[in-house]
């Protein structure tokens, strides 16, 4: 049996002492004491724990205030506090610099471990070398990524290769009022699943004052955070096909498009621009103050309904479809910028923050949608108003396609849309000058590379 450390370190004293008041001789080494030493010391080794220095992993994030960043850190804290080897020092950045400040410590060397980054230009910054691929710490933990939705999936693969893990996507769905349905005589539970439907819904929402003035408005496609690729995939367009060719001049773009011109038409663009000089947030979001009776918005809106309008009687639906339910969802994805200097220990916190359970913590406290199936499925969300329809919406939620040689091909499209909006052009005549403008976009890429 070995012996205890108190009483090694005793022996240690004693022999010292015996030292101390033997005869003034030369010195002679005590080979005892030598042994009690290095018996001291394997004692020590073999029973005093000494603290691993755990490795640091700096982790970039846009959420500096509010649910997001109350529940973030209580994520990180648990991480560091279950986690032995790591630990992880998260870090503000303002959305709006956010790219532009992980893109120049890439290029200066020193970048964060993690990042959060725009899931649908992960292909870009791949192609770049600005961020690492995934693929052997996915095939050497077995890790599942079938869990994830479809569509965030497709945006982190390019070129056969995984570079990003899906964090926080989004759908967009169809906001409605109940009280002003009752008050025109519209079946509250029954709101528009059409485009015929939503244009007859709006007409009878429509309400005016005695000068002709709008009080309400009943939809308006522009409005809300909708842009127009929701209406353009419910009308069965394809905008990219499977080569990378842009689709902008099909026929379904354009009734689409034509479509948009219905609306301003009908309100009158002036009149939506008068009525819309009012509008706010919070308290004073045009859906909430009563200003708009239908509008598109993301899931994370049911949290401001539940904040701003708490007695209000709202529903929410999948978006209209002329030829196909459909919806549109961007989101968040987790990456490992090139050049980090702990990509394990950035893998390691990867998974912990898409795990079914952080998922579901930080989608309790943020709204914002889990990127796993069984997290969003999970009960503990079941009780949030409308979320069936988030997951039916989640099912039928489509991206932007990535094309290399042009990233940003989407931008001609919003301008061809507001063209038709502002009655500057026709939608043939926009939807033309987009394509043309994006093909030469694709040429001059080609011309430089």
């Amino acid at each position: 049996m070995k012996r205890s450390f108190t009483a090694l370190i005793g022996v240690v004293l004693a022999l010292t002492l015996l030292a101390a008041c033997g005869p003034k001789a030369a010195p002679t080494p005590v080979k005892e004491t030598e042994v009690v030493e290095k018996e001291v010391t394997k004692v020590v080794k073999e029973t005093v724990a000494v603290p691993k220095e755990r490795t640091r992993v700096a982790f970039w994030h846009i959420f500096g205030s509010g649910p997001g960043r109350d529940v973030f850190d209580k994520i990180v804290a648990e991480f560091n506090a279950t986690n032995p080897d790591y630990i992880v020092e998260p870090v503000f950045t303002d959305f709006w610099t956010y790219e532009q400040k992980v893109l120049a410590a890439v290029a200066a060397g020193d970048p964060p471990d993690v990042t959060m980054a725009d899931q649908t230009r992960a292909g870009q910054r791949a192609e770049a070398k600005q961020i690492i691929a995934l693929d052997d710490y996915i095939a050497r933990d077995s890790f599942d990524m079938s869990a994830f939705w479809e569509y965030p999936l497709k945006d982190v693969v390019y070129k056969g290769q995984t570079w990003g893990i899906p964090f926080a996507p989004d759908t967009r769905l169809l906001y409605y009022n109940k009280s002003a349905f009752e008050e025109v005589g519209l079946d509250p539970e029954k709101p528009p699943k059409t485009w015929d439907e939503l244009w007859e819904y709006a007409l009878k929402l429509d309400k005016k004052d005695d000068k002709g003035n709008l009080v309400r408005v009943g939809f308006n496609p522009m409005w809300g955070n909708c842009w127009m690729l929701p209406f353009i995939y419910s009308n069965g367009a394809v905008l990219v096909d499977d080569q990378g060719k842009f689709l902008f001049t099909a026929p379904e773009v354009v009734e689409t498009a034509a479509w948009y011109q219905k609306w301003v038409n009908h309100y009158g663009k002036e009149n939506l621009d008068n009525f819309a000089s009012g509008f706010g947030t919070g308290a004073q979001d045009p859906f909430i103050s009563g200003q708009v009776a239908m509008i598109v918005q993301v899931q994370t809106y049911i949290g401001d309904l539940q904040t701003y309008a708490p007695d209000m009687k709202w529903g929410v639906t999948l978006i209209p479809y002329n030829k196909t339910p459909a919806s549109w969802g961007a989101g968040f994805d987790l990456e490992i910028p090139y050049g980090a200097k702990n990509p394990d220990g950035a893998w390691e916190f990867i998974k912990f923050l898409t795990s079914k359970d952080m998922q579901v913590l930080f989608a309790q406290a943020s709204g914002w949608m889990p990127s796993r199936i069984e997290a969003a499925s999970d009960p503990a969300l079941a009780d949030t108003p409308g979320w069936d329809v988030v997951l039916e919406s989640m099912k039928v939620t489509r991206s932007r396609r990535f094309v290399l040689e042009a990233p940003t091909w989407y931008n001609p499209l919003v301008t061809a849309f507001q063209e038709v909006w502002d009655g500057v052009k026709t939608p043939e005549q926009a939807l033309a000058d987009a394509q043309a403008a994006v093909e030469k976009e694709v040429e001059n890429y080609k011309a430089t590379h």
